[in-house]
């Protein structure tokens, strides 16, 4: 599959594997306090990297497109990435499957290491060495570096529309609820 593909499907293939947790009984935890406090604690903190990250880029928040090296994007070139990863196997763990989390976080890595140097292109031809020179500074994953760029008192601002574009990410609690429902 082309490059280009993965970078439009991507959402759809990282999700993949709750489908199969959703499809899968073998190996199932039967404790649902455990299952439900541990798997709820890690979406819960995943979805607050993604509305951290969100204060930050303004992505589905304006319309002007600039180079975000603030927030999160000090430590990780892609923690909306990192947080979809932990908030899929979130999604797997409440689905009783614990053995599938180390499958999903390796496909996750796989799906978006392809997306994220499709992205590295463009950002690279958009910001030029601006960009290059985030890429030097900044790891691609996580590290311990930071950049201190102007940590800009705005992303408060950015907040209440933050919390409004990442509210989505609470409808996938339906799927392992409805899971424990039907099975």
């Amino acid at each position: 599959m082309p490059t280009k593909a993965v970078f439009k499907l991507r959402g759809w293939l990282a999700a993949l594997p709750v489908v199969v947790a959703f499809l899968c009984s073998y190996g199932e935890l039967e404790n649902d306090t455990t299952t439900w406090a541990i798997g709820g604690a890690l979406f819960l903190a995943a979805m607050a990297v993604r509305i951290w990250a969100q204060c930050h880029l303004h992505y589905r928040l304006s319309g002007h497109k600039v180079l975000t090296v603030t927030g999160p994007y000090r430590y990780s070139r892609n923690p909306i990435y990192l947080a979809n990863t932990a908030m899929i196997a979130a999604l797997v763990w409440l689905m009783e499957v614990p053995w599938l989390m180390v499958p999903t976080v390796i496909w996750c890595a796989l799906v978006y290491s392809v997306v994220v140097r499709y992205e590295e292109s463009r950002l690279s031809a958009n910001f030029g060495e601006r960009y290059r020179c985030y890429m030097q500074t900044v790891p691609r994953w996580f590290g311990l570096r930071d950049t201190r760029a102007g940590d800009g008192a705005q992303a408060g601002r950015w907040l209440q529309g933050a919390l409004w574009v990442e509210v989505h990410c609470l409808l996938f609690l339906i799927l392992p609820a409805l899971k424990e429902l039907v099975v």
